[in-house]
Formats: structure tokens, C-alpha cells, sequence
């Protein structure tokens, strides 16, 4: 693990605001070679999060499930295909 790469990283990703964003620092640590809860250890020592991040990631542990080969979680999938079908597909009843 390069620590100048890992310095960066986090400096970008101080606020984890939103799960989209806490899936995308989470691969890039296992990018790194860290393991699950190393990158979980990581964050909460590194980052600002939302109590939305720490609930549906960390307590409810989410991110024991976040593979690094993922594009998106299942879980903001299906949240983005909602909001799609609403806001695209609502006059079509």
C-alpha cells in the first residue's frame, strides 16, 4: 500500500456524505489491499460521515458485502431505479 496514495485519498474523500460515496472510498481501500474492516477502521478514524453512511454501511454492517469488482451496490441500484422510473416513466399510466 503506497501511504502517499492512501493520504490522498482520504484527503478527497474527507466528507462521506452519501452511501454512493462511502461505496466508492470503501473499493478503492480494497483496492489497497485492505481488508473489510481495516477500510470500515480506516473511514471512521479519517472521515466525516453522515449519520445516513453510518447507519446503512457501518451499523448495519453493509460493508461487509461491498465487493471492489461491484459497479453499484444492489442497494443503490435499486434506489436509482426507482427514482429513474418516477421521475421518467410517471405519465405513462
Amino acid at each position: 500500500m503506497d501511504e502517499k496514495e492512501l493520504e490522498e485519498l482520504l484527503e478527497k474523500y474527507y466528507f462521506v456524505y452519501d452511501r454512493f460515496t462511502f461505496d466508492a472510498l470503501f473499493k478503492s481501500l480494497l483496492k489497497m489491499d485492505i481488508d473489510h474492516e481495516e477500510a470500515k477502521d480506516t473511514i471512521l478514524t479519517h472521515c466525516a460521515l453522515s449519520a445516513l453512511v453510518l447507519q446503512e454501511r457501518i451499523h448495519n454492517e453493509y460493508y461487509l458485502e461491498i465487493d471492489e469488482n461491484d459497479t453499484i451496490a444492489p442497494d443503490l441500484l435499486k434506489l436509482k431505479n426507482e427514482i429513474y422510473a418516477k421521475h421518467f416513466f410517471k405519465d405513462w399510466n
